[in-house]
């Protein structure tokens, strides 16, 4: 196996350290007997997967709206889920599959918390043909619970 070192030290401290050697060698044993295990199920497996984690995301928070753009091209439209829950907005994608050989589930989960201006009524979703998910809040332009609060001053030491 070329990426593990074949020795950790020089061949004159063989003398001096011969139970390390062994278990050096068992190591070594050990590891090859791993990666031989594994190889025909990497080879087999789909590595599409592994672009789940990797999803390429937008958003934009501006003074006229907010903005999530999101590409869930390896889910269908029914493996996804859009929700809020108070101001949380959350995205959901759940995908499972049987093959002959096992069962392989891919899942992502993205969450933001919608700003006080956001429109809740107004927000929208919308996915297109590539895959690509947009869900938009308008802005109202005013807080919903922003008020002025005085300044005081602080009462003077003695």
């Amino acid at each position: 196996m070329a990426l593990w070192p074949t020795r950790m030290y020089p061949h004159y401290m063989d003398t001096c350290f011969p139970d390390v050697d062994r278990m050096e060698r068992r190591m070594m044993h050990d590891f090859d007997r791993m990666e031989r295990a594994i190889m025909p199920y990497w080879r087999d497996a789909d590595h599409s997967i592994l672009h789940v984690a990797n999803q390429t995301q937008e958003v934009v928070n501006d003074d006229k709206k907010f903005a999530v753009s999101l590409d869930v091209s390896q889910f269908k439209p029914e493996e996804l889920k859009v929700h809020i829950d108070g101001r949380d907005l959350t995205i959901e994608g759940r995908q499972e599959q049987k093959t002959d050989h096992g069962y392989i589930e891919r899942s992502f989960v993205r969450k933001w918390a919608l700003p006080e201006e956001v429109d809740l009524d107004a927000v929208h979703t919308q996915l297109n043909d590539v895959g690509h998910l947009s869900i938009e809040a308008p802005k109202t332009g005013q807080h919903t619970n922003r008020r002025n609060l005085p300044i005081m001053a602080a009462p003077k030491k003695k």
